[in-house]
């Protein structure tokens, strides 16, 4: 979970009183925040999803409202700015979706620059995907002639001084010479075009997602700022715009709107506008095991920075600030209700089941596994089970169906995986910078179609394995599924066969009391290509059995 640090002194600043560091750990803790003191310093550990927590000014915010200081829904109002931002139509295939605000009335004492670079690095970090989602730009307005365009240049045909650079380079130079282009320029391979932001002047704000330009950089003197984000997730560039722009307004400072033209629309950004949820009560006191009041649980979520829009016997209306994007279903509302409720208020209760539990038999075996593979020198690794017909089907040259999501929250999470090793040959990618040879495994679920059953789908738990290096053959990818099946005592027949992933006749399937256990081979050319790695890789993939 990333971490932040915060000064003890200018928390208190902001809440307009001095608290007891003991004390105000402690309610930090029943937030769910993790706390460290270090001499004035706070070290503060904030859950996943709270990214808008990332910042002095999120935990403040919070803190009011957990300690009663300012409770409900708080108020942002973003006047327009007059500014308008022109997105070129190029942008699409590289870094398509950008997100602007203005700040003004802003006076940069040495907390604010601190937290303000601080939760741009936990914000790249953690919600942005180190800046492949997203990236954050911030300047100093009045450097700036507006319109400011959003477009495209060739790697050499323009030139800029980067941040931190004592001379112009192009955005080629700045990918092979620049610190921050040497560490980011993996998002951009494969791109013969880069964006770029320039005012009307032609001037360079900013290479996205690589580097600002020294030109516009921010200084104590600076008084107006203009904020950007760009990437390839909308709503997420959207959000973390927001997060920025309420942080900023916790400091008194005024917010205003950008307009954003898109070839085929135009949007004003940031929305500040709160979100509306329905809370059922009864379901929410069931959850938590109370038997709280409609105008208990509105007054608790009060005290989490919620408004009510209307009450009934059975449900309230919640308005959610506009930061909060990490709400995804009531159950995000009811967890904030035990919150604030205080789960050292809650009383614990023992199950009323009378029976001795223990490992189910898959587990078991899926435990061994991974002691079998650990010990023939894989890396284990977890993926997400859910992913794309891109990486499932296209990138291994295949085909199939799979169980589709009705609500994708992104187009890289549409279907519920059928195989593990494109999840593994992902892993290989975002890894390809580091020393070979690299060997991982993973045990986990897949979801396979099958009318048979009530659901239509079935789970199967497999293993898988790839290595990349000067080890990955067909003779190696043999001893490994080898040893693996001897280990779990099972003597498979080996038998050549055909698949469209692997290379013809350096692929086998595995049988096993006539079921088809699974597949080993050397990986075919093309999906190694596909997942952009530049060494031979062999991989398996066996379903397992227990019982």
């Amino acid at each position: 979970m990333p971490t932040i640090t915060v000064s003890y002194s200018d928390i208190c600043s902001m809440l307009g009183r001095e608290f007891d560091s003991t004390y105000l750990c402690e309610r930090l803790n029943m937030m769910g925040i993790e706390t460290e003191v270090i001499g004035d310093e706070l070290k503060l550990e904030i859950l996943h999803n709270r990214p808008d927590l990332l910042s002095p000014e999120g935990v403040v915010r919070a803190l009011k409202g957990f300690l009663g200081i300012e409770t409900g829904l708080p108020k942002y109002r973003a006047t327009p700015s007059g500014i308008t931002l022109r997105v070129d139509k190029s942008v699409k295939s590289v870094r398509p979706f950008i997100s602007a605000g203005v700040v003004t009335g802003v006076k940069l004492t040495d907390e604010i620059v601190a937290s303000l670079m601080q939760v741009q690095e936990k914000l790249h970090a953690s919600l942005c995907r180190n800046r492949r989602k997203g990236s954050i730009g911030v300047y100093d307005l009045d450097t700036i002639e507006p319109p400011i365009r959003y477009t495209t240049v060739s790697p050499e045909e323009i030139s800029f001084t980067p941040l931190d650079f004592g001379r112009t380079l192009t955005p080629a130079q700045i990918l092979r010479e620049h610190p921050k282009g040497i560490e980011y320029g993996w998002i951009m391979e494969g791109w013969n075009r880069y964006p770029i932001l320039m005012d009307e002047k032609g001037r360079v704000l900013s290479m996205p997602p690589i580097i600002n330009s020294e030109e516009t950089r921010v200084t104590e003197k600076t008084e107006r700022l203009f904020i950007d984000v760009t990437g390839e997730d909308e709503r997420l560039v959207n959000w973390t715009l927001v997060i920025l722009m309420t942080s900023l307004s916790e400091r008194g400072f005024r917010l205003h709107t950008v307009s954003v033209e898109y070839p085929n629309k135009r949007i004003e950004t940031p929305s500040l506008r709160p979100k509306r949820y329905s809370l059922n009560v009864k379901v929410t006191n069931e959850l938590l095991g109370l038997n709280l009041k409609p105008s208990k649980i509105a007054e608790i979520l009060k005290t989490m920075r919620y408004g009510v829009a209307g009450s009934r016997k059975d449900s309230l209306t919640l308005l959610a600030p506009p930061y909060r994007g990490d709400i995804l279903h009531q159950v995000d509302l009811i967890e904030d209700v035990g919150i604030g409720y205080g789960y050292d208020k809650l009383t614990p209760v023992a199950g009323k089941v009378f029976t001795i539990g223990k490992k189910a038999p898959i587990e078991s075996l899926a435990d061994r596994v991974r002691e079998i593979m650990i010990g023939l020198g894989f890396t284990e690794v977890m993926t997400y089970t859910l992913t794309n017909p891109h990486v499932n089907f296209e990138l291994m040259r295949t085909t199939g169906d799979a169980v589709e999501i009705s609500n994708p929250v992104s187009e890289d999470y549409t279907i519920v995986r059928t195989w593990l090793l494109p999840s593994l040959l992902s892993v290989l990618r975002s890894n390809k910078r580091n020393p070979l040879p690299q060997q991982i495994f993973e045990v986990g679920d897949v979801v396979l179609l099958d009318d048979r059953t009530e659901t239509g789908a079935v789970n199967v738990r497999r293993v898988a394995a790839v290595a990349i290096g000067s080890r990955a053959n067909w003779t190696y990818i043999k001893a490994v599924a080898d040893a693996l099946l001897r280990e779990l005592d099972i003597a498979a027949e080996v038998r050549g066969t055909d698949h469209p992933s692997f290379l013809g006749g350096r692929v086998a399937e595995f049988i096993f009391r006539g079921r088809r256990l699974g597949v080993a081979g050397e990986v075919h050319p093309e999906v190694i290509l596909g997942f952009e790695l530049e060494h031979p890789v062999v991989a398996l993939e066996f379903d397992l059995i227990s019982g």
